[in-house]
């Protein structure tokens, strides 16, 4: 993406001189197929850019019309006419956000509050009404078709609502709300099947994930936790799998911000359910498995951050082995159920690819290795784990049936939580 150079020696108060761009327009189609370029990616990379713009920086191009965007031989993205620019206070942007993840969650109560803070419903109105009409009006995100996510829909849809009711809408929010249907109707022009919606939700998945600021941070445990503070498996493999399309995703970021929670007061029950997840997993999906676990473990007690970092690593890997494992495992441990399927998924989504470098762990597993909860958490795994070894090889070496573990578990939150909405 970029846009012209400016001359400013030869630009004057009335005369604005810039450099000449040879390109086409995104609906030129016969132009794109000349050039043999991907539709998908550019609108992709219009929709990245312009997210970013209105979401991080604040200050925006407006007006993303067909005649405001050349596309050029190389695959760029030009920018042009920059008379229609506008601005979001970080306060702003943020709330935006936020409205768009308490959306995805149907969070309405949440949704309305944050319409107040932003000052579009005015404090003492009887918000219990607004609540019910969103919820009626809007779709469920996460399972809607792909025609309901139109973004124009979507608004008009709120827009009914916002006449209905004390809604003052400030010029920012109009204009974000204009860039976005317009850059929309774009998408569409160029990629019938792009839905602004579901090409946002990447950044905003990434975005809860990854900054630290309070409101967004709440956010995500709105979005990845219950309300006694247990994991959402559902959603928070949602959000890592969403967040990994996002350019300039880190997963490590993510995964810091996640051990600096575990690592709180409040993060007392996360970690407690985390554990107890740890050790079902590791005990259903097998020797190899333990065998990873036991190092990992081992080395946080010890503080071997290399060696916990490299273990746990391993461990993913083995994981992305889904269907050879599938096999190997195959008549000698019970098949894998859907929640162990999940867990593996998002151990392997944490995990970044097997191409992720293993040293961009170790600053994040030497602060959960400083961390006594976590040694004391880590030593407990271990202990569980080796009952369990231990109880399953003296049952098997007298020919009993598999033991059952149903004690450790009966207050644990199960990682396929379909019942939770």
């Amino acid at each position: 993406v970029f846009v012209p150079k400016i001359y400013s020696d030869l630009t004057t108060r009335k005369v604005l001189v810039m450099e000449w761009v040879d390109g086409f327009r995104l609906t030129d189609s016969a132009s794109l197929d000349k050039y043999g370029l991907d539709r998908k990616k550019l609108v992709d990379t219009l929709v990245q850019c312009s997210l970013r713009q209105i979401l991080e920086n604040g200050f925006f191009h407006a007006d993303p019309h067909a005649g405001n965007l050349l596309a050029c031989e190389d695959g760029r993205l030009c920018y042009l006419d920059f008379g229609m620019m506008s601005y979001a206070e970080r306060a702003q942007r943020n709330g935006f956000l936020l409205a768009v993840v308490h959306i995805v969650n149907r969070d309405w109560g949440a949704l309305v509050r944050v319409y107040q803070k932003l000052g579009f419903i005015p404090e003492g109105t009887d918000v219990k009404p607004i609540e019910v009409a969103l919820e009626k009006a809007l779709p469920d995100v996460l399972n809607a078709e792909i025609s309901e996510l139109n973004f124009k829909n979507v608004v008009n849809k709120l827009g009914d609502i916002m006449y209905t009711y004390p809604f003052s809408l400030p010029p920012f929010y109009i204009a974000i709300i204009r860039c976005l249907g317009v850059l929309e109707g774009l998408a569409i022009q160029v990629d019938p099947t792009s839905r602004i919606i579901s090409e946002a939700y990447p950044y905003v998945a990434s975005r809860v994930l990854t900054d630290p600021q309070p409101d967004l941070q709440e956010a995500l445990r709105g979005l990845a936790l219950t309300s006694d503070g247990r994991i959402r498996w559902n959603r928070l493999e949602g959000l890592l799998d969403e967040a990994k399309d996002s350019s300039g995703y880190d997963v490590s970021q993510a995964l810091d911000l996640l051990t600096d929670y575990l690592t709180s007061d409040e993060g007392e029950p996360l970690l407690q359910d985390l554990s107890q997840q740890i050790v079902e997993a590791a005990d259903s999906l097998g020797a190899e498995s333990l065998e990873y676990i036991f190092k990992a473990a081992s080395a946080l007690t010890i503080r071997d951050e290399v060696g916990a970092a490299r273990a746990i690593r391993s461990l993913q890997r083995l994981l992305d082995r889904e269907d050879s494992f599938q096999d190997e495992i195959q008549g000698v441990l019970p098949e894998l159920t859907p929640s162990m399927k999940r867990f593996s998924r998002v151990i392997s989504l944490l995990g970044g690819g097997a191409d992720t470098d293993v040293s961009k762990y170790v600053p994040i597993v030497r602060k959960l290795s400083q961390e006594p909860k976590i040694q004391k958490t880590a030593n407990e795994i271990v202990a569980r784990l080796g009952e369990r070894v231990l109880s399953r090889s003296l049952r098997a070496m007298f020919g009993l049936p598999p033991p059952k573990f149903d004690g450790d578990s009966s207050s644990a939150s199960t990682v396929f939580e379909e019942s939770i909405n």
